[in-house]
C-alpha cells in the first residue's frame, strides 16, 4: 500500500494526536515505507494535524559539537539523530533552537516562545528547556524509534540531580544564527557506569504500557509508541526518589512502582 498525506493524517488522529498537542517526535525514518512524497509528506501531515499545537523534532549536534570552542550553525549544522530531522532543518516552516548540542526544530504559532529557554542553557537537557517543558502537558511519539531515544528522561535526571551524568570539564560552545553568535558554557553527558545511559531507559516501556502512560499505536506500517510526558516524568521521579542510581545499569525498577 502507498500511503498518501491524508492517510497519514488519519492515522495520526487515530493514534490520539490532537490539533492542540505539544508533540515531540523521535523517528527512525528508515522504517517508514511506501509514503507518497517521502519525508516532506510526513512532515506536512504532522503540521496539518497540529494546526493549533507545537510539532517538535530533536536536531542534536552533540556528535560534532563536542570539543571546546566548537560552533553549531543553525542553518548549516546537520542533526546527528535522524534523516527526518535534517529535512525539517531545511524546512522554512520550522525554527531551530539555539542550544549548541541538543537543539530542536519546532513548528507552530507558539513555537518561538516554546524554544526560547534554550538560549539560557547551561546543561545538555535542562528541565526548563525544550525537552523539560514537555512535562507541562506534552506528548512524545516514538515513530519506529526505541525508548532509548527518550531524551526527555535526561531532563528528569537533571531535575533530580542524578550523580555521574556530566563531564567534570565545562566546555565553551557557540551557536551561530545568521549574523549573531551565542556563547554557552556547559558540561557534556558522561557516565562512568555506562557509555550510553539512555539504553537503560528502555526498561521503562513495560511499566508505562501497563500503567497507561504509554500506548502502542500504528502509523502507516510503522509500530509506534505514544507517551504522556507528564506521567512519564512522575514515574521516573518516583523511581529515582527510591533509587537515585536506578538507570545506571539494567537493574529491575518494577519493584519501585505500585
Amino acid at each position: 500500500m502507498i500511503y498518501s498525506k491524508q492517510m497519514v493524517k488519519e492515522d495520526l488522529k487515530k493514534a490520539g494526536i490532537a490539533s492542540t498537542d505539544i508533540l515531540m517526535v523521535h523517528s527512525a525514518f528508515s522504517k517508514v515505507k511506501n509514503i507518497e512524497g517521502g519525508a516532506e509528506t510526513l512532515l506536512a501531515a504532522f503540521k496539518e494535524v497540529l494546526t493549533d499545537g507545537i510539532f517538535i523534532l530533536p536536531s542534536h549536534t552533540w556528535a560534532s559539537v563536542n570539543y571546546d570552542n566548537a560552533i553549531m550553525d543553525k542553518s548549516e549544522s546537520n542533526s546527528c539523530v535522524g534523516y527526518l530531522t535534517n529535512v525539517a532543518i531545511k524546512d522554512s516552516d520550522f525554527i531551530r533552537s539555539n542550544h549548541p548540542t541538543h537543539s530542536v526544530v519546532a513548528f507552530g504559532k507558539k513555537a518561538c516562545d516554546y524554544i526560547n529557554n534554550d538560549n539560557e542553557a547551561k546543561t545538555p537537557v535542562s528541565p526548563n528547556g525544550s525537552f523539560g517543558k514537555l512535562k507541562y502537558g506534552g506528548k512524545i511519539l516514538f515513530l519506529g524509534a526505541p525508548l532509548s531515544k527518550n531524551t526527555f528522561v535526561h531532563s528528569v535526571e537533571e531535575e533530580m540531580n542524578v550523580p555521574d551524568r556530566f563531564t567534570d570539564h565545562i566546555y565553551t560552545f557557540y551557536t551561530k544564527d545568521d549574523d549573531k553568535t551565542y556563547e554557552f558554557h556547559m558540561p557534556r553527558h558522561y557516565s562512568t557506569k555506562h557509555p550510553h545511559i539512555s539504553e537503560n531507559y528502555e526498561k521503562l516501556l513495560p511499566i508505562m504500557l501497563r500503567k497507561g502512560i504509554a500506548k502502542e499505536v500504528k502509523i502507516m506500517d510503522v509500530k509506534a509508541i505514544l507517551v504522556d510526558a507528564k506521567e512519564c516524568r512522575d514515574l521516573v521521579k518516583t523511581i529515582l526518589e527510591q533509587d537515585i542510581h536506578a538507570f545506571d545499569d539494567s537493574r529491575n525498577v518494577e519493584i519501585y512502582v505500585k
